[in-house]
């Protein structure tokens, strides 16, 4: 990836008031989504669930892909990515939220899960609604738990650099923040030992939860289908919603904050080969899911696709390929696009239209088995306000509270610029 000397100097940027827009679309979004939820709910609930269950996934899946892009980039000491990682960390916000969204399905699991009507014999050891709960809450807030402790260390030097030139309210935010602060070269250092222990944590701990959520929310919606990489397939899509959301995010602040000085083309060209690289790996694993399937002929594990490429989900199915796959990889494939901001956001904006469907398509056919119409209304769109609402909010929260870029610098990455570091002695051993 390239590398820009200009970005050892990153500038205090946040925004000091949010913009007239979006403090009005947050809540508007919110108030129509829960208008939309309860009606839903009340007319048809197991619609109103199932549509819940497609918008959650969607959602959690964007935003804890784009925290994992954090902890990847952090991992490999990415030079080229400092200036746009806050952006990523930035939907650490809506987590929380996500966390606390999840516990509704397991309240109304009886119009979700089939198994629990006509319980599988020798799977209802794992597939009970207890065992079920506490699993998936245990283990995704244990992710939960590591995605704030990154982002609070990841923060963490940068707020005591600037805790004196915020405005007083955030003064006070930024003090709790920074209790029993060390100094800024011992901060500094503490957190970036703590980033290496948390980052590769987040990674695990994310394949780990991520493929739980999906056995259990979308394979076990089929409980005599099984396949040993839906949960790769499912946690790298979410992956790629990541990047996507990451770059979308870039490309606004780059314009609304004047970043083009430390977000240069060539920044956005290295994130656009991200982007286009894991649209390839979602391909891949796609096909290799598809290609065992189609070579084993056997009904079992065929009846998954079935459902799929078959009408009325076959016309989903495909418009799928084309926005997730297709048009992003020919998109992306060239120079330009990487480096021109309009057309890389619409790419964007396609890829993640393409991953809401694909969610869709991964829920709504093992539901709808047999279907002579597609199972598609007001109101999966009317519950994805609501998300998107939290989501707006949760961005905004973000974005008027802490620095959006990154700027200080952990040692390695700064050794890796060609500079030597001699820490004081007391430094280091210090924060052992």
């Amino acid at each position: 990836m390239a590398h820009q000397a200009s970005h050892s100097e990153l500038p205090l940027v946040r925004l000091h008031r949010l913009p007239a827009p979006l403090r009005a679309a947050a809540p508007v979004l919110i108030g129509l989504g829960a208008i939309g939820l309860v009606t839903a709910l009340l007319l048809d609930p197991a619609r109103g669930w199932r549509a819940y269950l497609v918008n959650w996934l969607f959602f959690m899946s964007v935003a804890q892909g784009a925290l994992l892009l954090s902890a990847v980039v952090s991992i490999t000491k990415g030079l080229w990515s400092r200036p746009i990682r806050r952006f990523a960390l930035s939907f650490v916000g809506f987590l929380p939220l996500a966390y606390l969204a999840l516990i509704p399905l397991f309240l109304a699991a009886d119009h979700i899960f089939p198994w629990i009507a006509e319980p599988i014999p020798g799977k209802d050891v794992w597939l009970n609604v207890p065992f079920l709960t506490v699993r998936n809450l245990l283990l995704f807030g244990a992710l939960i738990g590591i995605d704030l402790a990154f982002a609070y260390y990841a923060l963490r030097p940068d707020l005591g650099l600037v805790r004196d030139q915020v405005p007083p309210p955030l003064r006070q935010f930024y003090a709790r923040l920074t209790a029993h602060w060390l100094g800024q070269e011992a901060e500094e250092l503490r957190s970036h030992r703590r980033l290496l222990v948390l980052a590769p944590a987040l990674v695990a701990t994310y394949a780990l939860a991520m493929g739980l959520i999906a056995w259990d929310f979308i394979m076990s919606l089929e409980p005599h289908w099984f396949s040993t990489l839906l949960g790769p397939y499912f946690f790298m899509g979410a992956f790629l919603g990541g990047i996507m959301a990451t770059a979308l995010m870039t490309l606004l602040y780059r314009d609304r904050l004047e970043l083009e000085q430390w977000i240069l083309p060539s920044t956005l060209h290295d994130l656009g080969k991200l982007g286009f690289g894991f649209t390839v790996f979602w391909g891949y694993l796609f096909f290799s899911q598809y290609i065992v399937i189609w070579y084993g002929l056997l009904p079992i594990e065929q009846a998954f696709v079935i459902h799929r490429f078959t009408p009325p989900f076959m016309y989903v199915a495909q418009l799928v390929g084309i926005l997730l796959f297709v048009i992003p990889f020919f998109g992306l494939l060239g120079v330009v696009t990487k480096r021109r901001p309009r057309l890389f956001a619409t790419l964007a904006i396609i890829s993640l239209v393409g991953l809401y469907l694909e969610r869709y398509l991964l829920i709504y056919p093992s539901l709808w088995i047999g279907a002579e119409r597609l199972p598609l209304s007001w109101q999966e769109p009317a519950i994805a306000l609501f998300f998107a609402g939290l989501m707006l909010a949760a961005l905004g929260w973000f974005a008027h509270r802490f620095p959006l870029m990154q700027m200080w610098q952990p040692p390695s990455e700064i050794e890796l610029q060609g500079v030597e570091l001699e820490l004081p002695r007391e430094v280091t051993t210090s924060n052992r």
